[in-house]
């Protein structure tokens, strides 16, 4: 059976992806803003994504069975009055339209709710039987926070939370205060840890109970109007909540023009730095919200095994405490577990309803677009950039990697998710500790208090972090221990965490031989990893891409497939 799941509708949406599953494997999976350039895709269908795992197992449109798309998007526009499509089919039409996809026949649309797409993705990609699933994020249709049980093949929702107590909209309203933007929860986690934590109930607005949260601050009923979701009242009754219990006025936050640059920028009246200590209680707040519920889940349910999805899976921190729960014994939060995921999810979730066995993740994320070499020597001859083609790619970037060299990494199938994880990425040495301002200041053009993570071999994670379990998808951290600092200081947060990737030769050969290269020069197989992109840029995927980032980033050299570029 062939099943394209789609998230991303016209104009309501964002993070837009697609995914081909093909007898219940992925064949593809693609995000929007790959091809558009434009980061999350804001209000976007994703047609660049579809488009791509259809040309990428030599089909068209017409020879999809189903297309499952990630929201129940009937009910959420009927729910608020709005109106639907007297069809399906010009449903269908709207979506993916014959000018772009000519076909003889359409193929069945189905909607699957947006938190049950969300639990397929952690529960049927598991690889785990039974679990009790967790699914977190700014809301699905009408609820925040949904507790379910996975087992024997399907999925029981226990109890939601609405969207007006949504800790994703609470999170993203404390980011508006502090000048970083709704949309930037992985600054806020990254800068919880300068500050120190004070009151997590802000003023009584947000309680903590046996296996739960309240919330004071919005109606937990609240349901907005001509709109398709409630983040934008509840980030401003939060935010209204917050002026009246902090002694810090909001950050001021405007776009001016800037003369060097030729264009207006964002600017904020303060350093959100300044905020930091609000980042460290909001960050604890969560926190405390998370592990009750869990505590609950896990009581109620019997596992041990618990599945994480939804936006606020990304938090790292979080994910990190979860893990170190002594009633956890396994943990897999799925690393597309935003919107970007439900794709994936939805497409999962209607081929378990049909009974096709679903193969699980294998530690990668690498279903994207790919180049072969004679592709990518056009690219480059093409943009008349001088290059080099060594022998052995692996040892050649290793060498410059252990003499302190920052290169870019474009190889293989593109990732999906925010994290790369070694097929675009900017790696560099883990350490001395300046790596840390070079890359954020001079490359990515970010706050300097943002951390960088490591990417390792699956067999040093005992040695260099006391690990007792891979790590494959850079979306939990741990502590580092005291013998590891010093050689990964620019990989290590100021908490002494860090959010580590490991590496198995099975998953990812060409990354781990690099990473074992880079060993025979520095005695670790180790590395630095951020994404290979610049700042509010969606990571690379082209060639050109590649290129285009590498002219702007003073990176000193470019892998890009078997061929080097240096500066």
């Amino acid at each position: 059976m062939r099943i394209l799941g789609v998230n991303g509708w016209p104009g309501a949406s964002h993070d837009a992806s697609a995914c081909l599953l093909v007898d219940g494997e992925v064949v593809a999976f693609a995000e929007e803003e790959r091809f558009t350039r434009d980061k999350h895709s804001y209000g976007q269908a994703p047609h660049h994504a579809v488009a791509y795992c259809l040309a990428e197992a030599g089909l068209g449109i017409e020879d999809i069975d189903f297309v499952a798309h990630g929201w129940e998007m009937p009910e959420l526009l009927a729910r608020r009055g709005l109106e639907w499509f007297p069809t399906t089919s010009e449903a269908l039409e709207f979506l993916l339209p014959r000018s772009l996809f000519p076909r003889r026949r359409d193929p069945r649309l189905l909607f699957v709710e947006h938190h049950m797409a969300h639990a397929a993705s952690a529960y049927h990609f598991s690889g785990h039987d039974s679990g009790a699933v967790l699914i977190l994020d700014g809301q699905g249709e009408t609820e925040s926070a949904t507790l379910a049980l996975g087992s024997g093949g399907n999925l029981k929702v226990l109890r939601s939370v609405s969207p007006g107590w949504s800790l994703g909209y609470f999170y993203a309203a404390v980011c508006e205060y502090a000048g970083l933007g709704a949309d930037a929860a992985g600054k806020l986690m990254g800068l919880a840890p300068y500050g120190t934590v004070q009151d997590t109930t802000f003023g009584g607005a947000l309680r903590v109970h046996e296996d739960g949260y309240s919330v004071d601050a919005v109606p937990e009923d609240l349901l907005s109007h001509g709109r398709t979701d409630e983040e934008d009242d509840t980030i401003r009754l939060w935010m209204s909540r917050l002026e009246k219990v902090l002694r810090t006025p909001p950050n001021g936050v405007s776009r001016r023009y800037d003369p060097l640059l030729g264009r207006y920028v964002r600017r904020t009246d303060r350093d959100p730095f300044d905020y930091r200590d609000l980042a460290a209680t909001a960050q604890e707040a969560l926190e405390q919200c998370v592990l009750a519920m869990v505590h609950g889940l896990l009581r109620d349910t019997g596992e041990s095994t618990l599945l994480v999805a939804g936006g606020v899976g990304f938090n790292a921190t979080l994910n990190g405490k979860l893990m170190r729960l002594p009633q956890v014994g396994e943990l897999f939060v799925q690393p597309l577990a935003g919107d970007q995921g439900v794709s994936l999810g939805a497409a999962g979730w209607v081929a378990a309803q049909a009974g096709e066995r679903i193969r699980p993740m294998r530690g990668t994320v690498a279903w994207g677009p790919q180049w072969d070499a004679r592709a990518i020597r056009q690219v480059l001859d093409r943009a008349g950039t001088p290059y080099t083609e060594p022998d052995d790619i692996a040892a050649h970037t290793a060498r410059l990697l252990a003499r302190g060299e920052i290169v870019g990494w474009h190889q293989g199938r593109g990732e999906g998710g925010p994290r790369a994880l070694g097929h675009r990425s900017i790696l560099a040495a883990p350490s001395p500790a300046t790596q840390q301002d070079r890359i954020n200041l001079t490359i990515k053009n970010r706050e300097r208090w943002r951390p960088f993570a490591p990417s390792l071999r699956e067999e040093s994670g005992a040695e260099l972090l006391d690990l007792d379990r891979p790590l494959p998808y850079m979306i939990v951290t741990t502590p580092v221990p005291e013998r590891s600092r010093a050689l990964m200081a620019a990989a290590t947060h100021v908490d002494g965490t860090t959010r580590p990737q490991t590496v198995s030769a099975e998953a990812d050969p060409l990354y781990h031989r690099l990473l074992g290269q880079v060993a025979e020069h520095t005695g670790h197989a180790v590395v630095l990893n951020t994404s290979f992109n610049g700042n509010a840029e969606p990571v690379v995927s082209s060639p050109g891409d590649a290129l285009a980032t590498f002219a702007r980033a003073p990176l000193d050299a470019l892998a890009l497939g078997p061929f080097l570029v240096h500066r």
